[in-house]
């Protein structure tokens, strides 16, 4: 399995949101001028996007979970059966860091 997060899955996560955003400004607006029945209809309408964003929302942490767990299990793996390359990997890095920070 890849280590690195579905970019699609990014992609339409915030297709979702904006989608989300745009149906919220909407209900709002007609809500301006809304009054009795009218403003009990519009908010739940709120309500009920409210709790299909937090449904979303608890899916894609749950996902992102589970990819963090198998990538720290991948980079485990890697680090035990191959202890020297990670080290060279790891102060490739930290030269790298190094260089970057110390030129700002």
């Amino acid at each position: 399995m890849s280590a690195n997060p579905p970019v699609g899955g990014v992609d339409r996560l915030v297709a979702d949101f904006q989608s989300l955003v745009s149906e919220a400004e909407s209900i709002l607006e007609s809500a301006a001028n809304d009054s009795g029945e009218a403003a009990n209809t519009t908010r739940e309408r709120i309500r009920e996007a409210l709790a299909q964003a937090r449904e979303q929302i608890e899916r894609i942490e749950s996902k992102l979970m589970i990819e963090a767990r198998v990538a720290a299990l991948a980079a485990d793996r890697y680090v035990h059966e191959r202890p020297w390359q990670a080290v060279g990997v790891a102060a490739a890095v930290g030269f790298v860091i190094g260089v970057v920070v110390s030129r700002k």
